[in-house]
């Protein structure tokens, strides 16, 4: 089995690291109730893929209030846009925003050659030593081998 080591914090990125990139962002989920220094918080949670940079960057939490508004309903969906900044309030920095990235023909077509290729990079684990790829399932939908593993614990059949 191969381990991974824990992820630091040169593997994450800033949005502002983002700005102008073209990006694939899928939020995963909207969290409330997280505790940071300046009290309870919502995020949303991100995978991003940079396409510009080739990139991507998992479990993210964004908490800029623009961009978790405008990803909090698309829990699930692929978002194509580029990170960019809106205007400014009196007193404040301007807020980083998702600037919409489907209008763009040539973006949209880099997004797709992305999204059509990276089945491809993953590859199949081999099927191990003395055991044939293909397996069928018995009437109940179990394989072989998860019955032997249920019947190893002592599960009894419903």
């Amino acid at each position: 089995m191969t381990f991974a080591a824990p992820s630091n914090a040169s593997e994450s990125v800033k949005v502002a690291d983002l700005a102008g990139h073209l990006l694939i962002v899928t939020p995963t989920e909207y969290k409330t109730g997280i505790q940071t220094v300046h009290g309870l918080a919502e995020a949303v949670e991100v995978e991003v893929v940079d396409l510009d940079a080739g990139t991507t960057y998992g479990s993210l939490l964004w908490f800029n209030v623009a961009l978790r508004n405008a990803l909090k309903n698309k829990i699930g969906q692929k978002v194509l846009a580029r990170i960019g900044q809106g205007a400014a309030k009196p007193g404040k920095s301007a807020p980083w925003i998702l600037i919409d990235g489907t209008a763009d023909a040539t973006a949209v077509a880099k997004a797709n050659a992305y999204l059509s290729a990276a089945p491809a990079a993953v590859a199949t684990p081999p099927a191990p030593t003395g055991h044939t790829a293909t397996t069928q399932a018995t009437p109940g939908g179990i394989t072989p081998e998860v019955a032997a593993l249920l019947a190893q614990l002592g599960a009894k059949p419903v």
